[in-house]
């Protein structure tokens, strides 16, 4: 996980917590429904597991949000912020950050980003249960992989920094 070492990325550890707090309940609520002897609705299950993916993504992108404001000096705006701020992470920042999101874990969060456009402009109508559990499990490897590039991205920013203190402060400043 995050070390939280470098002083931008407590708040980011913060958020990363929260959004694995959502997987947890994810896995309470599948837990508890495995041995049940009662009979659970397709769509109060479906809606769950459809809320908490759409709510680790938002986690997700909120971290992104903070390190492109923190880092990069620059949040997208607009129509296409969504997808502004996903090709921003994915691109290296010369002199202030390496790419955050490699293709394949681009691509899982542009998979998440419309799951979650359907969960929260279509209120569950289109929820295809493969769908949700696709997406569930879309989320989970893109959760355990974003982890780990904010904490490479860390070691990164925490080494520069310690490169850099001798001469000049870091250019990350939150």
């Amino acid at each position: 996980m995050i070390s939280a070492k470098h002083p931008g990325f407590a708040k980011v550890a913060t958020k990363l917590d929260r959004a694995k707090q959502e997987l947890d309940n994810i896995d309470s609520f599948l837990n508890s429904i495995k041995d049940s002897d009662r009979p659970v609705n397709d769509w109060a299950r479906g809606s769950a597991l459809a809320l908490g993916v759409h709510n680790i993504y938002n986690g997700l992108e909120d971290v992104m949000l903070s390190l492109a404001n923190d880092i990069d000096g620059d949040v997208p705006t607009g129509e296409s912020a969504h997808q502004d701020l996903l090709d921003q992470m994915s691109a290296a920042i010369e002199g202030r950050r390496p790419a955050l999101l490699n293709s394949e874990l681009y691509g899982l969060l542009i998979e998440l980003k419309g799951f979650r456009h359907v969960v929260r402009h279509r209120y569950g109508f289109d929820l295809d249960p493969s769908k949700v559990d696709e997406n569930l499990a879309r989320a989970r490897k893109a959760f355990a992989a974003f982890v780990e590039a904010v904490a490479g991205l860390e070691r990164v920013m925490e080494e520069k920094k310690d490169d850099e203190e001798p001469s000049g402060p870091s250019s990350f400043t939150p």
